[in-house]
Parts: C-alpha cells; structure tokens; sequence
C-alpha cells in the first residue's frame, strides 16, 4: 500500500531531512513516485526514522525506501560504495577480528558485554577500562566482540546480512549469554528487533543502575548532548543517560531536535560512503545546531560526525574512562588503518584480558 493519498503535503518531515530538500519540493509526489524513484535518491535515505516520527499521518518515507534499496541492491549497490563496505563486512566477521571471553561463573556469568566495531575501531584502552570496571561492578559479565552487520542490511544485502547475522547468534550461543549489554545503540537495536530470545540492555542503562567511577565536570564548560537516531524511541535509555550525565557533574544542553525528535549525525543509513557530499551537510548541520563547543553523544560514530562537522564530537564513556579525552573535551581521530589495528588490538586485548583482583 502507497500512503500518497493519506499525505497531505505539510513538509513537516523536509524540515530535518537534507535528503527531501535536496530531491524533492514535496513528500507527496515523492510518495507517489517512491517505486520507480532513482537508485540515487533510495541510497542517500539515512534510514533515521525522523519522518515517520514527525508525520501527522505517521507514514515512513523509510520503510519505503528500505524495501526500493533490496529491490535495487542487486543491480545497483555496486555503484555506491558497496565493494569498501563488503569488505568492511567481511573483515568484520573475519577470526582476526572477532572473539569471545568467558570468566568464573558468577550472578552475572548469563551476560555479556558487546562494545561494538565503531568503539573497538577507536579504542582499545578504553574499551578495556570500560571492561575492568564491568568487572567490578558485575564481576563474571562476559565479553562479545562481534559484529552487528547493519551496513549490509540498511544497504538492502538482506542474503548476505543474514548470513554475517548468524554469526552474531551462535557466539552468543557459544557464550551461554541471554543478556547482552551493548555501547553500540545499533547492535542495541539490532539485537532488540532480531534477537528477541536474548535480553538486550544498554550500557548507560547499566552503569546509570551500577554505578560509575568517581569523577566531576562541575567546572567544566557546557556541553550539547546528541542522541543517536536509532534510539529514537529508548526514552529509558534517554534518561540513563542524561541521569550518567547529573552524576557526573556535567553541565549539558540539549538540542532543539533531541530525544524523539533527533536528528541524524550524517552517518546513518552508511550515508557517508552512498552519498558523501550528502552526509557532510548533514554532519555540518546537525553539529551547528547548538552554541557549544563540544557536543557529546553516546554513540561514537556520532561523536566522530559531529567533529568532522566543525566541533568538537566526545564520547560520554571517554568522560568516564578515558582521562586525556576528559581533561582536554577532544577526541583523536585516526585514520582507516589505525582503525583496523584499533580492532585487531581490542580483540588480543580482550583474549588476553585478566581480572585484577
């Protein structure tokens, strides 16, 4: 069913999507043409839910985009950056990039911790700081790093994301977990909607419960807090965060678009490899939507996209762990290959790992 008959062409959803402005003046003759639209304007969509929510009609420009791009994945992905992503893919999955680690049984054996590619792409240190303190708190928390295979998925490579996702499965079948704690908010919503036999919680949400380490930002300049797209929805999450947020003494403001209504850093829907001109005015746009200087997220590649917007993008677990990044409000950002080796190191880190007593 086509929805262009319910729209009634307010624009409500062009007003936070660069997308809508840039290929079309109305939503509702891009409804109407939606299935035979140009592969071109399927795969700048950032697949963010932002019209949905905002829609009077509650129609999901989306959802239609997402069934044009598996319906135009086999003939045209090739033409948008898919051999870097596929690669990316099966690196990914690959046994140099991948492990699990199981420790004493405990409470808290039936968990595990998955801190995500993007965050193990940026920091070994942290994600095994991140690790230690887990242990602390909830001593025997396994760990799982794998893959979520969302960039094979938003891109429309249902077969193939299939394939990568089981992968996924049996390690956490191999791990005995039925909870997963994520700091990835896509393996959160990945695990959410794919995986319902398996419990899956937030790692704010579990620190907010836990406890943090001692630290105060009491002095410290405000900070905007930007919300990754795929929680759109979480709001417990939403406020785990902004409660980590008052306990840390960290003075924050928060966006005009923010919580429901957020918008895309510019990463979403692997906008920066399908369209990149596209998703750097997203970037540049959404970063210059506050006043502050350093704008934190929850999400890392948000914290990345909204330094290459022109500020300076921080991660709250950097905050908490890292204590260069929390003196200075500045990430370092490195390129494709320390990337790589940012993984390959997390994944000997975490083999390698032991409990400090």
């Amino acid at each position: 069913m086509n929805h262009a008959n319910e729209c009634i062409d307010c624009k409500a959803c062009m007003k936070g999507c660069l997308m809508m402005e840039e290929f079309t003046d109305s939503p509702k003759t891009l409804l109407e043409s939606i299935q035979n639209s140009p592969a071109k304007v399927a795969f700048s969509c950032a697949a963010c839910g932002y019209c949905a929510h905002v829609c009077p009609k509650d129609i999901s420009i989306q959802e239609y985009f997402v069934e044009r791009k598996e319906a135009l994945a086999p003939s045209e992905l090739h033409n948008f950056g898919y051999k870097a992503v596929l690669f990316h893919q099966v690196l990914s999955f690959s046994k140099p990039l991948t492990t699990i680690k199981k420790f004493s049984a405990t409470n808290y054996s039936h968990m595990a911790f998955m801190p995500g590619c993007a965050l193990s792409s940026y920091s070994p240190k942290l994600v095994e700081s991140i690790i230690h303190h887990l242990q602390r708190v909830s001593p025997g928390m396994g760990v799982l790093m794998q893959c979520c295979g969302k960039p094979t998925r938003v891109l429309g490579d249902i077969p193939r994301f299939e394939r990568f996702y089981s992968a996924l499965e049996r390690d956490i079948a191999r791990l005995g977990a039925t909870t997963i704690v994520t700091a990835c908010e896509n393996c959160y919503m990945s695990l959410k909607t794919l995986s319902p036999h398996v419990k899956t919680i937030s790692l704010y949400e579990w620190l907010d419960q836990m406890g943090i380490p001692e630290c105060s930002f009491e002095n410290a300049t405000p900070v905007a807090l930007h919300d990754p797209c795929p929680t759109r929805h979480e709001h417990e999450l939403h406020e785990s965060v902004r409660s980590l947020l008052k306990k840390m003494k960290l003075s924050f403001k928060e966006f005009k678009y923010n919580r429901d209504k957020t918008q895309c850093c510019g990463s979403g829907g692997m906008l920066d490899v399908t369209n990149p001109k596209l998703a750097r005015e997203q970037m540049v746009s959404r970063a210059h939507q506050t006043e502050c200087d350093t704008i934190v997220s929850y999400c890392q590649e948000c914290a990345r996209s909204m330094s290459r917007g022109g500020k300076s993008g921080v991660h709250i677990l950097d905050l908490l762990f890292t204590p260069t990044v929390a003196r200075s409000f500045k990430q370092p950002l490195h390129g494709t290959l320390t990337s790589w080796m940012n993984r390959y190191k997390t994944k000997r880190m975490i083999q390698n790992f032991k409990v400090k007593l």
